[in-house]
């Protein structure tokens, strides 16, 4: 904006990952906005907006003003019969609207990033687990053992919070062993002060097995697990008895079998803390999908993929994940305030929270663009390990409405 002056804002939230960065710093002119110095290419993206007209309002593709497409939504809403409230990219106070939403109207409630979620908790189910934090990885841990693929791809800071350079107990001799793919230029540069060390394995759930096996003092036939040469996991699995806090991490999403990733990974971390301390760390946390995920469990006792119809509620993680139920639904709402993700294919009714850059491959029935918390407006969001909330401050005058102001228009009228 012409003449008007520049604002740097430090110690700003991200809220788009989950890992909760905390010290980005940005640049406000008027309601230009971008990141300055040292972050995460995500972070800066997500981050960026220009000063520019906002997206109407619209129902089916011509500009209406909001209250007019909000009674267009309730309209859809009245006469839906199975509803999916879906996507779910929303902060504390949208995911509370919307869960009163689907009891106002009915509908399934499922979160677009959910599938990481339930693979690991399709483990928990089976066998709980000892999980840890992200302050605890910080502080104490000393090997760290990455299953999958290099996670810095998608959480470019990852690794950096993992490893600052004063932990407050681990000693400088720290370890991280790549179970899987190899580690990127990027990671090896978070890791500079890591000794890091990458076994290529072919099958993740093998490796794991036979590892958890060696740590338990067992000698499972043959000479490699997974690609892995038998030897190198008897090292391996020397070395994390030797360890006084060891953490396996990885990303269920990004993995075909996650929920038997997590079940060996389980099973390794009770093998050793027999002798020693050790944890799992499941990557995950996207749009706050933790949060959205507690919110109801602490509202109606059961997590994401909960479909609620009148006074009764019911949970089924199969039955009621949005792919499933949208096979059955006549009208979706989608949203997605934190980025521009579009809604999946869908032959029935389509009302849109969405972010004011989302690209549709066809014009939703009823399209409420919303602004996006942190950034428009302040808001509540979880961090991945879900024991920390994070606070989220305004950058710029809101013109457009939250998902929770957006809902209530609908909802009120």
């Amino acid at each position: 904006m012409a003449g008007a002056s520049t604002e740097t804002i430090h110690d700003v939230v991200c809220g788009f990952c989950g890992l909760g960065c905390d010290d980005l710093s940005v640049e406000v002119e008027g309601r230009d906005v971008r990141a300055k110095g040292t972050i995460c290419p995500e972070a800066a993206r997500l981050l960026r907006r220009l000063d520019v007209p906002d997206r109407p309002a619209s129902v089916a593709g011509a500009p209406v003003s909001l209250d007019e497409a909000a009674a267009a939504a309730r309209r859809i809403l009245t006469e839906a019969r199975a509803p999916v409230i879906g996507g779910l990219g929303t902060d504390m106070a949208g995911a509370g609207a919307l869960v009163d939403l689907a009891i106002r109207f009915g509908g399934v409630l499922d979160h677009y990033a959910s599938d990481g979620l339930f693979r690991n908790y399709a483990a928990t189910q089976r066998t709980g687990w000892l999980s840890t934090t992200l302050a605890e990885v910080r502080n104490r841990c000393d090997v760290l053992v990455v299953v999958g693929d290099d996670p810095s791809a998608v959480w470019g800071r990852l690794f950096e919070r993992f490893f600052p350079e004063t932990p407050l107990f681990a000693d400088q001799g720290r370890k991280v062993v790549f179970l899987g793919s190899a580690p990127g230029e990027k990671a090896k540069a978070h890791l500079a002060r890591a000794k890091v060390v990458h076994h290529a394995a072919s099958d993740a759930v093998a490796a794991l097995e036979a590892l958890g096996s060696f740590v338990a003092g067992r000698q499972p036939p043959g000479e490699s697990f997974g690609g892995i040469a038998a030897n190198a996991l008897v090292g391996l699995a020397e070395e994390l008895r030797s360890a006084h806090y060891a953490v396996v991490t990885w990303n269920a999403a990004e993995i075909d079998d996650g929920d038997l990733v997590a079940e060996r990974a389980t099973a390794l971390v009770d093998a050793l803390n027999v002798t020693t301390r050790a944890g799992v760390f499941p990557l995950g946390g996207r749009d706050n999908i933790i949060g959205v995920n507690q919110l109801m469990l602490w509202r109606i006792g059961y997590p994401l993929r909960t479909a609620i119809r009148g006074q009764e509620s019911a949970h089924d993680g199969v039955l009621y994940a949005s792919e499933a139920a949208l096979a059955d639904a006549d009208v979706l709402v989608w949203v997605s305030a934190f980025r521009p993700e579009p809604p999946p294919a869908f032959t029935g009714k389509v009302i849109a929270l969405a972010h004011p850059e989302t690209v549709f491959e066809k014009e939703p029935d009823v399209l409420i663009p919303v602004g996006t918390p942190g950034v428009d407006h302040a808001g509540t969001v979880f961090r991945m390990d879900s024991i920390v909330s994070l606070p989220l401050g305004a950058l710029r005058v809101a013109t457009l409405p939250s998902v929770a102001e957006a809902v209530r228009r609908i909802a009120e009228g």
